[in-house]
């Protein structure tokens, strides 16, 4: 596999890179509100394999969500918590072709395994 980038996008979640994805550059962006997801979103969409965008329940709106059917990615969305009940998160799940529940501990590794289908 060449090289490839993910990057991943949260409020709370960083992912580390192992051994396995040599060839994969994981990168990590914290947001803290609105406009810095909007802006971090596009700039990765530009020049990524992958967006993973990790929990964000709190600062997601709807010109956010405008900005994610533009996109011309792939995209990811993963929640640690209970997705089924948030409102947002169903909304974000709606836009992503591919949406995924973590579990705390095990976020990490259904991660892995969904970076290895998603951009073999």
């Amino acid at each position: 596999m060449k090289n490839k980038t993910v990057h991943i996008i949260s409020d709370s979640f960083s992912l580390n890179k192992i051994k396995e994805f040599s060839n994969v550059n994981i990168i990590n962006i914290l947001v803290t509100d609105k406009n810095s997801l909007s802006e971090e979103i596009l700039a990765a969409s530009k020049n990524t394999d992958l967006i993973i965008l990790v929990n964000l329940i709190n600062i997601f709106d709807e010109n956010i969500m405008n900005d994610i059917k533009k996109l011309n990615c792939n995209l990811l969305y993963c929640s640690e918590h209970f997705f089924e009940k948030e409102n947002k998160v169903n909304t974000i799940a709606t836009l992503t072709p591919y949406v995924i529940q973590g579990f705390k501990s095990e976020t990490n590794n259904v991660l892995y395994e969904a970076i290895k289908e998603i951009i073999k």
